[in-house]
């Protein structure tokens, strides 16, 4: 359980991978030029579908990414699980999220978003048989440094 927790956590890092190497200025000034800040996270999302169907490690697969209005939401497969296997689905979403936390709250450009721009990245899981499993967000109020998933 812990494996696949760690594996979902690579999903920050894939997905935002180039966008942390960005500084808070080149993000401010791609909101600016995208039209504002709806604009830039449909840009987001759509760059991100581009990856739909590619694996992200051994155990998840992008399945898509969509937008509407300050939210960006991140469909994802644990391929190698269904919903049986997982005992406690409430822990292991907190577990999930207190994991991704750190790297999704202070990424230059989700920072940016998510304090300036109040945005939020949503991310829906789904077992191998598409069955949902859990959902989490991370926004001003979850990233604050005093929020206990």
């Amino acid at each position: 359980m812990i494996k696949l927790a760690l594996l979902t956590v690579s999903i920050a890092a894939s997905a935002m991978s180039v966008a942390s190497s960005y500084t808070p200025e080149q993000v401010r000034s791609a909101v600016k030029q995208a039209g504002g800040a709806e604009r830039f996270i449909v840009e987001i999302a759509q760059n991100t579908a581009k990856m739909s169907g590619q694996m992200l490690d051994d155990q998840t697969q992008l399945t898509g990414s969509v937008a509407f209005e300050r939210t960006i939401v991140y469909y994802l497969r644990m391929v190698n699980y269904d919903k049986r296997d997982i005992q406690n689905i409430s822990a292991f979403r907190r577990k999930v999220a207190s994991l991704l936390a750190p790297s999704v709250c202070t990424a230059p450009l989700a920072s940016i978003l998510i304090n300036e721009y109040r945005a939020e990245y949503k991310y829906m899981a789904y077992s191998k048989s598409r069955e949902y499993l859990f959902e989490y967000g991370f926004n001003r109020n979850t990233c604050a440094p005093s929020y206990r998933w």
